[in-house]
């Protein structure tokens, strides 16, 4: 069985901007947003941390981040704290505070740091930085929007030829705690015990390619509050929680990206424990405008109280950038969604849904400014 839904993200209000002002020779501030106009047709929200439905929203992709460095000789400090598009404009999260120092071609970092596993892991939340309105949601939604974790890494860039370098980051993590709303109903919460991996980058004068590995322990503990059980006529929990202790993933990623010339083409895939997914994109810049294409895939592999195999989700997107400035983007993005297959519960996967849609097979969403 298939379920479908087409659904307009108007990333047209998806404004992206940075800027950067120096303080003195040694310290700068930097600034980044992004904003959107996002709707779709069907009722089951849509796409994990942003909750995108059959309603105007003007905040499902609101981001706004303020960075802070500071550099004398080899040491550098750095400070990123982030409005997610999952976070109250009163609650704002630390992404990242490190300690850095250099030592020829080496760097060691220490602190709260960025999880370098993915192309554009580094940039995440700067929208500008990359074409589309929003990272892949195939790929970049594997592990549920975590994106930083406390602990230490090592940076060792080497020139392989003049136009060749190779960059290698191998990073230990420890303690931490990170939660995921699902839905109104369901959170869930990561404490990470200890996790360790490493990054890998090619980079030359018009290509660049990233693989990562990650290995993470931690325990599992699943909110519900108010939740109503399926198949029970009407029965509600209040609130439970369910602890997983002892959990592990182990997740691997690889991507990259060419330009030729005006084109560029991406593609990234990652697989892990639970299931697989990728994407693939081609972008044509036509001076201040840019139209892109981007199609990804989610596969599941079969689990403990789970025993479906197969596909479960598919996105198509159509969109066109245009470059206000150079630090100033807009973005109209028309996006297609599908869902496939049905759960040991009977229910249909949700594949880029929050929750199963139900009987909802078909949503369309025009713009409208």
């Amino acid at each position: 069985m298939k379920k479908q839904l087409l659904a307009m993200s108007l990333a047209v209000a998806s404004t992206s901007v940075t800027a950067a002002i120096d303080i003195t020779d040694n310290f700068s501030i930097s600034g980044f947003g992004s904003t959107s106009w996002a709707r779709s047709d069907n009722e089951t929200p849509l796409l994990v941390n942003r909750n995108i439905r059959d309603e105007d929203c003007f905040d499902c992709d609101t981001t706004f981040g303020v960075q802070l460095d500071y550099f004398y000789e080899a040491f550098k400090a750095s400070v990123q704290i982030v409005k997610r598009p999952q976070d109250h404009w009163s609650e704002p999260q630390l992404e990242w505070a490190y300690l850095g120092y250099s030592i020829g071609d080496f760097e060691v970092r220490a602190g709260r740091l960025r999880l370098p596993v993915f192309l554009a892991s580094e940039y995440y939340y700067v929208g500008h930085a990359y074409t589309a309105a929003r990272p892949n949601e195939e790929v970049y939604n594997s592990i549920l929007g975590v994106t930083a974790y406390n602990g230490a890494s090592v940076i060792w860039n080497y020139s392989l030829t003049d136009e060749l370098q190779l960059s290698l980051t191998p990073f230990a993590g420890f303690k931490d705690t990170n939660e995921v709303e699902l839905n109104p109903n369901i959170a869930l919460e990561f404490e990470t015990k200890n996790m360790w991996g490493v990054n890998a980058q090619l980079l030359g004068d018009n290509f660049r390619v990233n693989f990562a590995f990650l290995d993470s322990n931690f325990d599992q503990t699943t909110k519900l509050s108010n939740f109503e059980v399926p198949g029970t006529g009407g029965f509600v929990i209040p609130y439970s929680e369910t602890l997983a202790p002892d959990q592990n993933i182990k997740l691997y990623s690889l991507g990259g990206e060419y330009d030729f010339g005006q084109l560029k083409l991406t593609a990234e895939g990652q697989k892990n424990d639970l299931g697989s997914s990728w994407y693939g994109s081609a972008a044509y810049r036509v001076q201040k405008f840019t139209p892109y294409v981007v199609y990804g895939q989610t596969y599941r592999d079969a689990s403990e109280g789970n025993s479906y195999k197969g596909k479960t989700g598919d996105s198509w997107t159509l969109g066109l950038r245009y470059d206000v400035l150079y630090n100033v983007s807009i973005n109209a993005e028309w996006q297609r969604f599908e869902s496939f297959g049905i759960d040991d519960n009977g229910d249909t996967n949700s594949g880029p849904f929050i929750d199963s849609p139900g009987t909802d097979t078909d949503a369309t969403c025009i713009p409208s400014w």
